[in-house]
This record gives structure tokens, C-alpha cells and sequence, in this order.
């Protein structure tokens, strides 16, 4: 369902790969990257409007060659009706 859905994702990338990784998910609409350590630790925020896209993103991002493993720490969902009868009340 259209609406805002935004996760916070925690990627750990092989250090060796870590330039082509950031590069890659710079590119991918809807993920924005907030912390990069040497060490090869991403700290991303995705956001998407439905939960399909989101869950593709974040499959697209476990994909990705140099990504050893991309966890999901936060998840919040709100979808168009919900604000639309929030801004109405």
C-alpha cells in the first residue's frame, strides 16, 4: 500500500570492496548512506512508498558483490490512509 516506508540497514561490507559498495547503493534511489567506517561498517536508511519496493531495495542491497551481510535494525510504516485521516481529525 503507497505510503512512507523508511528502515534503517546495517552493512557490513568486505573492506577491499568497501569504494564499489558505497558507490553502488549512492546510486540506488531511496537508500541513503549516513556512516562509512574503514573497517567496511555502512550505516543506510532506505526509504520507499510502498513495502515492495522497500523489500526489493533491501534485497538489491544483500545482493550487491562486496556485501557480506545487511541487517535490519529499524522499520516504521505509515501508509496513505492513515495520514490522510490523522490530518483530518
Amino acid at each position: 500500500m503507497p505510503g512512507l516506508h523508511v528502515s534503517g540497514v546495517l552493512i557490513n561490507a568486505d573492506p577491499e570492496c568497501l569504494n564499489s559498495v558505497q558507490a553502488q547503493l549512492e546510486s540506488t534511489p531511496g537508500v541513503e548512506i549516513h556512516t562509512v567506517t574503514p573497517e567496511g561498517r555502512l550505516v543506510t536508511v532506505i526509504e520507499q512508498s510502498t513495502d515492495d519496493e522497500l523489500v526489493n531495495t533491501f534485497t538489491n542491497i544483500q545482493n550487491t558483490a562486496g556485501v557480506l551481510s545487511a541487517s535490519l535494525v529499524y522499520h516504521y510504516s505509515e501508509n496513505e490512509n492513515a495520514a490522510e485521516q490523522e490530518t483530518a481529525s
